[in-house]
Order: structure tokens, then C-alpha cells, then sequence
């Protein structure tokens, strides 16, 4: 009996699990073919980095989209032979809720709201580089020009033709036809200097280029809690444990859904109050914007143990790249491919530019001399008051100063401060709003702060599409707000661009009228999104790095080599490079003298 009995609960016990692998298998099989489905069904992306604070965890239905896989040394790579076309998001929309959305939702349609926003392309080729197919050797007199770095030098948020390195391969094809130089883009997402390092000796010296254009410095000084250099080492150091956690993790369609699942019924998505008021109190305590905060100097040791790079092994990496171009006689231009000029990372590239005497293209300072540009042009066209020029109020001692610019709640020793901010196309149906973690911004609730456009309270022009709010801080407040349009008072809605904007008052101002300049609704100025440019700014990079090169003694004889091999065709060559118009930027340089 007990014989019978034990082996009728093996029996069940094999049917039981044998029941059990088959569901898992259907349901592994099931969720892989509906995600693939939907995948081949969406033709347009929404970017799947924009999760955190505002869009909560990541659907693993998104899993099948997204264009980086593991690697064992570089840590992750691009998957080859994809095309992606991505929807730009960087803009507004009516709620919080519907922003969300945009990640939760499976139906593959995209909310009416952002159907007609603009998308760009990518194309990556069977390497994983955003470039077309490379050459399996290179033209006899060919000069290749590699370019390396990270989202910057990649193109993100804008399309496959803007990206600076095929901006400059474009400049070089119409400037000197008759050359053959090659322009390849290797730059990755999210790359830092030490996987540009790696990235270097393991593919890009198999490539034999003639020159080498170096950008890495934003995800160097990323806190993410590891080195990069010590994770290729990790796994060896897990247990086995872990190791079949991890390949579950990686590889269990049903594990990733249940999980996700559970992480929505946790997940408590910060408003825009929330993030307001802890980024104001990130600064009271010492700290920057979120993307900042590892950018400034006076900061930057709390935080630099979790950089992914030291600033140390930052300058060992740059260095190493340089000596090895050197030693295999390539040429090198740097690029300072960021938007904070702050940044310690910054101040160690320039020091190495002037040290190796390598020329440095500062995209920080190109970002920030266009958007001045834009602001003044802004300004001019509408006939306001310039920024930058603030002015005394009236004393009674015969200083007048504008009706519309007269005092208004300002303490004795406050700054008076008129924020500005441009409607353009977007039609208010009621009013423009600002919100700020400061009391005189609403205490960081919504549509409560409401602007003017009707020539008063320092509105300087009535119905001219520029909407006016005048208020006073003390010197050294620093403010972070963001604008709304029409929206329901203390309800997120009639959102503006997902960016928080910020703004310090400078010491010495008081007494004085300051005007901000004039900010855009849905839109700030030479950025695609809070982290990377546009794609006038990566044609500004373009033109800079194009004016380098024109001086470069490498380039000039490969160009005299030219007019040599080929008469006289390619003596035209060499003119017409150094008769490229650049009137629309200027190359800001540093390097040794």
C-alpha cells in the first residue's frame, strides 16, 4: 500500500510540474509573440529612458523596442541592423496623467495630443553604430575621420542626417568633392570615458583612422552607485544564486510582467509639486538641479565615490586615448559635449587640452552664445526691453523709470524681477501661469501665479502674445518653475515642456528692475530635451570641429597629397575647403600656445 501510495505522488507530483512547464511555456511563448506584435505594430517610439520621477516603472512590453544589449567588457553596446523611428516628446501636453501615459499604455497608438509632434530616425548599421555600413577597407586615398563619444556625438533627439559627425561628413562631401574623407560616427548612448577607451583598442584601431574626434564627459560624472571600470569583473564575483535570479530577471517574460505589476500597485509617481519643492530643497541643502548636481564643483566631492568615473580615471582615460592616436600618429580633436559650464570634468579637459596641446571645442559655450542669440533676437523682433540690462527704479530725485516697471511687492532690499514668457503659436484660452517652490511662485501649486499680457503689473505690451508676472527676492534666491497655459487652479494640467527651468537673482541688484529674458512656451532654447541639444546645436559642433580641421597640418597634406595625385581638380579641393562659409557660428578653442 505504501509502495502504491508513494508512487501515485510521484505521478501526480511529474504531471503536476509537467502541467507547470507547459503553462510557462505558453505563457513565455504567448507574451514574446504579443509583444512582438505590438512592436512591428508601433510606428513610432516614444523614448523609453524617460522613466523616474514622472513616468514610473517601464513596461516590459517596451522590451522588444529598445536598441542596447548587454556586453561583457563595454557593458552594453547597440543591437545592429535596427530602425527606430521616435516621436519628440520634449513638449507640452494637457496633464500629468496623459505625460504618463505615454510609457503605461500597450495600445501602440500614440495620445491625440502628441500625434502631430515632430520624430526623428535612427539607422544603425550591422556593427551598431549610427552610420552607414563601414567599408570593408579603406579607400587607398581616403581620410577617415572617426568620431567617439556619447548621446552627444550619437544624435540624440534628432535625426540620422543631423547628428554633428553626418553634419560634418555633409560640410566636407560639398566643401571638397574632389576628397574623399569619410566621417564615421561610433558614438554610443550613455558612454563614458572608459567605455570610449575600451571601444577604442578593441574595434575603432582595426578601422586605421586618420584623425579622432573625442567627446565624453556628461556620463563620466553620472551617480549610479558603481565604477564602470569595475563592472566587467561583477558577475565573476556573484553567486549562483544570484546567477539564476538574474538570468530569471533577464529572460522570464511572465517574471518581468509580474513584476512590473507589482511595481505599479508601490509606485507613488511624484507630481510636479513634489519635484519642485525637493529639487528647491536640494539647493537650500547645498545641491543643484537633478542633472546638475554632480556638475558642480563646490558639490561634486559629496557625490564623487559614486561617479561612474573619478575625475582621476577621467583624466587617465582621455589621456590614454590621446597617447594612443599619438603613438599610431592620428590626429585628435576633444569635444566638451555638455550643457553645464560648471562642471569639474570641464575644467580637467581643458587643462589636458593645454597640456597636450590638442584642440578643444567647448559645446557648453557654443549651446550657450546661441541661445543668448536667440533670446536678443526675440526681444528685438518684439520690441521689449533687453535682458541683462536691468534698471534703477524711480527715487524722486528726477530717475524715472517705465509705468508698467514701477515697484510692486518688493521688500526695501529686494530685487525686482519680471519673468517673461513667450505664448508664439500655443493659443491661452485664459491666462499663462507660473509655478514655483517659492512662496511668491504659488509654493510649487498649479495655475495659481497668473501672468499678464494686458500692459499691466509689468507687462510691458498688451496682447502681444507675452505674458508678464513681477515680483521681488532677495539677492542670492535661487528659483525653479516651470509655466502652464489655462490650467484649472492647484491641477497639473496645461503642462509645459517636462524640464524644470531655474534661475539665481546675483548679488548687488537691489533697487534694480531686472527682466529675465524672453522664455518660449513649449520650447527652450537649443535643447531637444534637458540633457542634449537640438539640431541647430550639433550643426554649430559640426561647423566648429570643421573649422579645427581646416588648420590642422594632417588634413592640409593630405589636401596637398591631393593636388599632387590629381591636377588640377584637386587643387580646387584645397581652396574650396578654406573658403567653407561658417557665418552662422563661431569655433570656441582652447589649446596650447
Amino acid at each position: 500500500m505504501f509502495r502504491l501510495m508513494s508512487k501515485e505522488v510521484i505521478k501526480n507530483s511529474v504531471v503536476s510540474l509537467a502541467s507547470l512547464l507547459v503553462f510557462v511555456f505558453l505563457a513565455e511563448t504567448t507574451l514574446r509573440v504579443v509583444y512582438a506584435v505590438r512592436a512591428a505594430w508601433a510606428a513610432q517610439v516614444v523614448l523609453s529612458y524617460m522613466n523616474g520621477d514622472q513616468y514610473g516603472p517601464v513596461p516590459p512590453w517596451w522590451d522588444p523596442l529598445r536598441i542596447l544589449d548587454d556586453d561583457a567588457v563595454l557593458l552594453w553596446r547597440l543591437r545592429s541592423d535596427v530602425r527606430r523611428t521616435y516621436i519628440d516628446v520634449f513638449s507640452p501636453i494637457q496633464s500629468e496623467e496623459e505625460r504618463r501615459g505615454l510609457l503605461r499604455t500597450f495600445r501602440p497608438s500614440l495620445p491625440t495630443s502628441v500625434r502631430s509632434n515632430p520624430s526623428w530616425e535612427i539607422i544603425l548599421n550591422s556593427d551598431g553604430f549610427r552610420n552607414e555600413e563601414f567599408p570593408d577597407s579603406k579607400p587607398a586615398h581616403g581620410f577617415r575621420i572617426i568620431c567617439l563619444g556619447d548621446s552627444w556625438t550619437f544624435g540624440a533627439n534628432v535625426g540620422q542626417d543631423q547628428a554633428y559627425p553626418q553634419r560634418l561628413q555633409q560640410s566636407l562631401r560639398e566643401g571638397v568633392p574632389d576628397a574623399q574623407f569619410e566621417v564615421l560616427n561610433m558614438g554610443v548612448l550613455g558612454y563614458s570615458s572608459y567605455q570610449g577607451l575600451e571601444l577604442l583598442k578593441r574595434q575603432v584601431l582595426e578601422l586605421n583612422p586618420d584623425f579622432l574626434i573625442i567627446g565624453y564627459a556628461m556620463n563620466d560624472s553620472s551617480v549610479a552607485g558603481f565604477r564602470d571600470k569595475d563592472m566587467p569583473g561583477y558577475a565573476k564575483t556573484i553567486n549562483w544564486i544570484k546567477t539564476i535570479g538574474t538570468f530569471v530577471e533577464k529572460h522570464s517574460e511572465s517574471y518581468r510582467l509580474l513584476r512590473y505589476f507589482a511595481q505599479i500597485l508601490k509606485d507613488r509617481p511624484k507630481s510636479l509639486t513634489d519635484i519642485l519643492r525637493g529639487t528647491a530643497s536640494s539647493a537650500d541643502a547645498g545641491s543643484e538641479l537633478p542633472e546638475r548636481s554632480m556638475t558642480d564643483p563646490s558639490q561634486y566631492a559629496k557625490f564623487e565615490e559614486w561617479t561612474r568615473v573619478s575625475l582621476q580615471d577621467y583624466e587617465q582615460n582621455i589621456r590614454a586615448m590621446i597617447d594612443t592616436a599619438r603613438g599610431r600618429g592620428i590626429g585628435v580633436i576633444l569635444l566638451y559635449n555638455e550643457l553645464w559650464q560648471d562642471s569639474p570634468y570641464r575644467g580637467v579637459l581643458a587643462r589636458m587640452a593645454r597640456a597636450e596641446g590638442v584642440p578643444l571645442v567647448d559645446s557648453s559655450v557654443l549651446v550657450a552664445e546661441a541661445r543668448s542669440k536667440i533670446e536678443a533676437k526675440l526681444e528685438r523682433m518684439l520690441g521689449l526691453h533687453p535682458s541683462g540690462q536691468p534698471l534703477f527704479q524711480a527715487t524722486g530725485t528726477g530717475a524715472e523709470t517705465p509705468a508698467a516697471a514701477a515697484p510692486a511687492s518688493a521688500g526695501a532690499r529686494d530685487v525686482e524681477v519680471l519673468f517673461r514668457v513667450y505664448a508664439k503659436d500655443h493659443p491661452v484660452p485664459t491666462a499663462m501661469f507660473m509655478a514655483g517652490a517659492h512662496p511668491k511662485l504659488g509654493a510649487a501649486l498649479p495655475n495659481m501665479v497668473a501672468m499678464y499680457d494686458d500692459g499691466t503689473h509689468g507687462d510691458e505690451r498688451a496682447n502681444d502674445k507675452v505674458w508678464t508676472y513681477r515680483t521681488g527676492f532677495p539677492d542670492g534666491t535661487k528659483l525653479f518653475y516651470v509655466y502652464t497655459n489655462s490650467g484649472m487652479a492647484g491641477k497639473w494640467d496645461g503642462l509645459d515642456v517636462p524640464h524644470i527651468r531655474s534661475f539665481t537673482v546675483e548679488a548687488g541688484q537691489q533697487g534694480k528692475i531686472v527682466y529675465r529674458p524672453i522664455e518660449s512656451f513649449g520650447e527652450v532654447y537649443m535643447l531637444a530635451d534637458s540633457w542634449h541639444t537640438n539640431a541647430a546645436g550639433y550643426e554649430l559642433i559640426a561647423k566648429a570641429v570643421l573649422e579645427v580641421l581646416k588648420s590642422d597640418p594632417s588634413v592640409k597634406a593630405y589636401l596637398a597629397a591631393q593636388i599632387v595625385a590629381a591636377e588640377p581638380s584637386a587643387g580646387q579641393a584645397e581652396g574650396t575647403l578654406h573658403g567653407i562659409d561658417n557665418s552662422d557660428g563661431r569655433t570656441i578653442l582652447s589649446a596650447a600656445r
